[in-house]
Protein backbone atom coordinates (compact mmCIF):
# COMPACT_ATOMS: atom_id res chain seq x y z
CA UNK A 1 0.00 0.00 0.00
CA UNK A 2 1.54 3.20 -1.28
CA UNK A 3 0.93 6.74 1.01
CA UNK A 4 -0.49 9.27 -0.62
CA UNK A 5 0.10 11.85 2.53
CA UNK A 6 3.59 12.42 3.18
CA UNK A 7 4.84 12.09 6.77
CA UNK A 8 7.19 14.91 7.45
CA UNK A 9 9.65 13.49 9.13
CA UNK A 10 12.50 15.97 8.27
CA UNK A 11 11.93 18.12 11.35
CA UNK A 12 11.53 17.15 14.83
CA UNK A 13 9.23 20.45 15.49
CA UNK A 14 7.30 19.90 12.41
CA UNK A 15 6.28 16.26 13.73
CA UNK A 16 5.42 17.32 17.29
CA UNK A 17 3.20 19.92 15.58
CA UNK A 18 1.41 17.60 13.12
CA UNK A 19 1.45 15.09 15.76
CA UNK A 20 -0.49 16.95 18.30
CA UNK A 21 -2.67 18.48 16.27
CA UNK A 22 -3.75 14.87 15.29
CA UNK A 23 -3.85 14.15 18.99
CA UNK A 24 -5.98 17.45 19.50
CA UNK A 25 -8.81 16.64 16.99
CA UNK A 26 -8.91 12.90 17.73
CA UNK A 27 -9.39 13.81 21.91
CA UNK A 28 -12.05 16.37 20.58
CA UNK A 29 -13.88 13.39 18.55
CA UNK A 30 -13.91 11.30 21.38
CA UNK A 31 -15.07 14.00 23.65
CA UNK A 32 -17.95 14.58 21.02
CA UNK A 33 -18.60 10.49 20.70
CA UNK A 34 -18.49 10.12 24.71
CA UNK A 35 -20.90 12.35 25.36
CA UNK A 36 -23.25 11.73 22.60
CA UNK A 37 -23.14 7.87 23.38
CA UNK A 38 -23.64 8.34 27.40
CA UNK A 39 -26.98 10.90 26.69
CA UNK A 40 -27.92 8.01 24.31
CA UNK A 41 -28.04 5.09 27.03
CA UNK A 42 -29.07 7.78 29.97
CA UNK A 43 -32.04 8.70 27.99
CA UNK A 44 -32.43 5.05 26.88
CA UNK A 45 -32.36 3.65 30.52
CA UNK A 46 -33.99 6.70 32.08
CA UNK A 47 -37.39 6.31 29.89
CA UNK A 48 -37.24 1.49 30.30
CA UNK A 49 -36.93 2.27 34.04
CA UNK A 50 -39.53 4.34 34.56
CA UNK A 51 -41.79 2.46 32.41
CA UNK A 52 -40.67 -0.61 34.42
CA UNK A 53 -41.33 1.35 37.56
CA UNK A 54 -45.00 2.02 36.93
CA UNK A 55 -45.90 -1.72 36.90
CA UNK A 56 -48.05 -2.70 40.18
CA UNK A 57 -46.71 -5.57 41.82
CA UNK A 58 -43.28 -6.06 39.58
CA UNK A 59 -41.66 -9.59 39.25
CA UNK A 60 -38.92 -10.42 40.47
CA UNK A 61 -37.07 -9.99 36.86
CA UNK A 62 -38.55 -7.23 36.79
CA UNK A 63 -37.06 -6.08 40.10
CA UNK A 64 -33.54 -6.82 39.18
CA UNK A 65 -33.99 -5.11 35.63
CA UNK A 66 -35.06 -2.22 37.35
CA UNK A 67 -31.67 -2.61 39.59
CA UNK A 68 -29.40 -3.41 36.60
CA UNK A 69 -31.05 0.05 34.56
CA UNK A 70 -29.83 1.88 37.96
CA UNK A 71 -26.54 0.37 38.30
CA UNK A 72 -26.01 0.86 34.50
CA UNK A 73 -26.95 4.63 34.32
CA UNK A 74 -24.39 4.99 37.71
CA UNK A 75 -21.81 3.32 35.33
CA UNK A 76 -22.39 5.08 32.76
CA UNK A 77 -22.04 8.37 34.72
CA UNK A 78 -18.72 6.96 36.73
CA UNK A 79 -17.41 6.32 32.75
CA UNK A 80 -18.16 9.53 30.74
CA UNK A 81 -16.02 11.29 33.95
CA UNK A 82 -13.17 9.12 33.37
CA UNK A 83 -13.72 9.36 29.53
CA UNK A 84 -14.34 12.71 29.66
CA UNK A 85 -11.58 13.63 31.63
CA UNK A 86 -9.24 11.31 29.92
CA UNK A 87 -9.85 12.47 26.71
CA UNK A 88 -9.68 16.23 28.12
CA UNK A 89 -5.91 15.43 29.47
CA UNK A 90 -4.83 13.49 25.34
CA UNK A 91 -6.58 17.23 24.07
CA UNK A 92 -4.37 19.38 26.37
CA UNK A 93 -1.52 17.31 25.76
CA UNK A 94 -2.39 17.66 21.82
CA UNK A 95 -2.94 21.35 22.44
CA UNK A 96 0.72 22.22 23.96
CA UNK A 97 2.66 19.70 21.58
CA UNK A 98 1.88 21.33 18.90
CA UNK A 99 1.85 24.98 20.40
CA UNK A 100 4.84 24.29 21.07
CA UNK A 101 6.40 22.19 17.86
CA UNK A 102 4.61 25.27 15.36
CA UNK A 103 6.42 27.74 18.16
CA UNK A 104 9.73 26.19 17.81
CA UNK A 105 9.08 25.26 14.26
CA UNK A 106 8.31 29.02 13.09
CA UNK A 107 11.09 30.97 15.25
CA UNK A 108 13.74 28.45 14.99
CA UNK A 109 14.17 26.46 11.56
CA UNK A 110 11.94 28.82 9.64
CA UNK A 111 14.23 31.59 9.77
CA UNK A 112 16.95 29.08 8.94
CA UNK A 113 14.92 27.46 5.61
CA UNK A 114 14.12 31.47 4.65
CA UNK A 115 17.77 32.23 5.10
CA UNK A 116 18.72 29.00 2.90
CA UNK A 117 16.03 29.84 0.19
CA UNK A 118 17.25 33.52 0.01
CA UNK A 119 20.83 33.28 -0.57
CA UNK A 120 20.03 30.28 -3.12
CA UNK A 121 18.06 32.48 -4.91
CA UNK A 122 21.01 35.28 -4.85
CA UNK A 123 23.07 32.52 -6.04
CA UNK A 124 20.85 31.95 -8.80
CA UNK A 125 20.68 35.20 -9.84
CA UNK A 126 24.59 35.42 -10.22
CA UNK A 127 24.71 32.59 -12.38
CA UNK A 128 22.24 33.62 -14.66
CA UNK A 129 23.65 36.88 -15.28
CA UNK A 130 26.96 35.23 -15.12
CA UNK A 131 25.45 33.21 -18.03
CA UNK A 132 23.77 36.45 -19.63
CA UNK A 133 27.50 37.88 -20.17
CA UNK A 134 28.85 34.64 -21.51
CA UNK A 135 25.92 34.12 -24.23
CA UNK A 136 26.78 38.20 -24.84
CA UNK A 137 30.58 37.73 -25.12
CA UNK A 138 29.96 34.88 -27.68
CA UNK A 139 27.42 37.10 -29.21
CA UNK A 140 29.66 39.66 -29.60
CA UNK A 141 32.35 37.34 -31.03
CA UNK A 142 30.15 35.93 -34.11
CA UNK A 143 29.26 39.34 -34.89
CA UNK A 144 33.47 40.57 -35.27
CA UNK A 145 34.36 37.39 -37.31
CA UNK A 146 33.22 37.11 -40.49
Amino acid sequence: MESRIPVPTDNLFKFYALFGLLLFVFACGALIYVNQTTNTLMFESVVELERLKEQENPSPSVVAKISALERMMDVGRENKRFYVSSTGFLAGIGFWLAVYGFARWHRKLQPLIDESQRVQLEIAKLQLAKLQLEVDELKGKRVDTP
